[in-house]
């Protein structure tokens, strides 16, 4: 049984996520969708965005979360600012920009739920730049974790890497993006790839668990402290290495009625990161299942972030894992 401490009322720790947020605009068919043709369906918006997502799973977790991204002086910017108000996401280090659309992310899922392709409008998160970060590294350093997406730039993401010191963990977001982590794969605590972006990061062709192993090795042959790979329907991968010793485990899924695959895997992050802020020696093999439990949580909900808590995650694990 995994210990759980109740949601940490010390304000004088916090989480400083630096990443993207957007305006998500979601299509889903009624049925197997008909490709070049309009197909009845639902068409809703949310605010999302890997950065976002995150921090907005963080603060339902209960961790004082401070959100350092950028967002236009539009409606959608609007509408995504008092978003964040209502979930007890601090913005004071985020800024808004006049001149700058916000970021847009529109994709179409299958008629499961299951994505089959989404274009991005997110050109506004170029203006997180070094010298953007510069003016809140003494904040951002006094995180008891910064926790990064892959929207960020490389020459970003060096910077980052040279300059903070509080705990570094990320999240890969997508295949296009997980090389965004390379510089500073060396300055990672925790990354948490999917088979694909693991794959694509380390040329190693990953399909099944022994590959993922293979995969996890070569990420922290690089330095990386603690790799959870996600592996979807097979589980999570949870490896890590710390004074010579390695440990590899697998752990498999919660079982799940899937109502959409959009943001399952941040809310996962989301759940590590909340592990170690609530514990940072916890076992990964625990911190696997505290993820898995919340992806699962966030596959049965319609929207890109669950209205999840610490209550719902172990109510989710008191159910059995699914056997591999």
């Amino acid at each position: 049984m995994v210990d759980f401490s109740e949601p940490s009322c010390d304000t004088e720790r916090y989480v400083v996520v630096i990443g993207g947020m957007n305006m998500d605009i979601c299509g889903r068919p009624n049925t197997a969708i008909v490709d070049r043709d309009s197909n009845p369906g639902k068409v809703s918006l949310s605010v999302g965005g890997v950065g976002q997502n995150m921090a907005q799973s963080l603060a339902h977790l209960g961790v004082p979360t401070y959100l350092v991204t950028v967002y236009g002086n539009d409606a959608n910017g609007r509408v995504m600012e008092r978003n964040c108000q209502e979930n007890g996401i601090h913005l004071e280090y985020s800024k808004r920009l006049d001149d700058f659309r916000s970021s847009t992310y529109m994709f179409i899922t299958d008629e499961t739920g299951d994505m089959l392709v989404a274009v991005n409008d997110m050109d506004i998160c170029k203006q997180i730049t070094p010298s953007f970060l510069k003016v809140r590294l003494d904040f951002i350093n006094g995180a008891a974790i910064c926790l990064l997406d892959a929207n960020l730039a490389p020459e970003t993401m060096e910077w980052i890497g040279d300059n903070v010191t509080a705990p570094l963990f990320g999240d890969t977001v997508s295949t296009i993006k997980a090389n965004h982590f390379l510089p500073i794969l060396n300055k990672m605590s925790v990354l948490k790839p999917n088979a694909i972006e693991a794959g694509k990061l380390s040329g190693i062709d990953i399909h099944d668990s022994a590959s993922a192993e293979d995969g996890a090795a070569w990420l922290m042959d690089k330095g990386v402290k603690t790799v959870y790979i996600s592996l979807g329907v097979e589980g999570i991968l949870c490896a890590s290495r710390t004074s010579g010793a390695e440990e590899m485990v697998h752990v498999p899924p919660y079982p799940t009625t899937i109502a959409t695959a959009n943001g399952a895997g941040d809310t996962g992050m989301a759940a590590i990161t909340w592990s170690y802020f609530d514990d940072p020696n916890r076992p990964i093999c625990e911190v696997g299942r505290i993820a898995q439990a919340a992806s699962s949580i966030a596959l049965e909900c319609t929207r890109a972030v669950p209205d999840i808590d610490v209550q719902k995650i172990r109510k989710k694990m008191s159910a059995p894992l699914m056997v591999a």
